[in-house]
């Protein structure tokens, strides 16, 4: 395994596209978890079809055990610092702490992902099938513009290539 693998190569330039960041963000506040949503269009961008229950039945708990409670404890501080300015160096040390969450939690994702072999054309559809499969039930319960602009974003990735 290798945290410097494709689908973190992917991630971080999908991520940095405009708009995409604050697309994501926002994502994750109404409760998507934004590394199955970057692993759902890596998916996509290379013609393999995400399985809800296959990616549910991979075993993988980081994201809930480890990241999820990293951004907790983090958010936690964040509201700390106007009255405790001197928690800015912990907060600092969080935000990386969960980047590194983040980066592991993409290579577990990576390497689930392997095995799983191409059976669909690339295409809106298909980007479109892989979000709303690493939503599950939170499907109906994010903006469906932002998951347009996603979609849009990664499938513009497509073109540059």
């Amino acid at each position: 395994m290798s945290l410097e693998n494709p689908l973190w190569q992917y991630a971080l330039t999908l991520y940095s596209r405009s708009g995409v960041e604050q697309c994501c963000l926002q994502l994750q506040d109404q409760g998507a978890v934004v590394n199955r949503l970057l692993f759902a269009c890596w998916l996509a961008s290379q013609g393999i079809k995400l399985d809800h229950d296959r990616l549910h039945q991979s075993g993988n708990r980081w994201q809930p055990e480890v990241t999820r409670p990293l951004r907790a404890v983090r958010f936690r501080v964040r509201e700390q610092l106007a009255a405790l300015p001197e928690a800015e160096a912990c907060y600092r040390a969080l935000r990386q702490a969960e980047l590194a969450a983040e980066q592991l939690e993409l290579m577990l994702l990576w390497q689930d992902g392997q095995s799983w072999l191409p059976d669909s054309e690339v295409g809106a559809a298909l980007f479109r099938h892989n979000l709303q499969q690493a939503l599950g039930e939170h499907y109906n319960r994010v903006s469906g513009v932002l998951l347009l602009q996603l979609q849009s974003a990664a499938i513009a990735l497509l073109d540059d290539d």
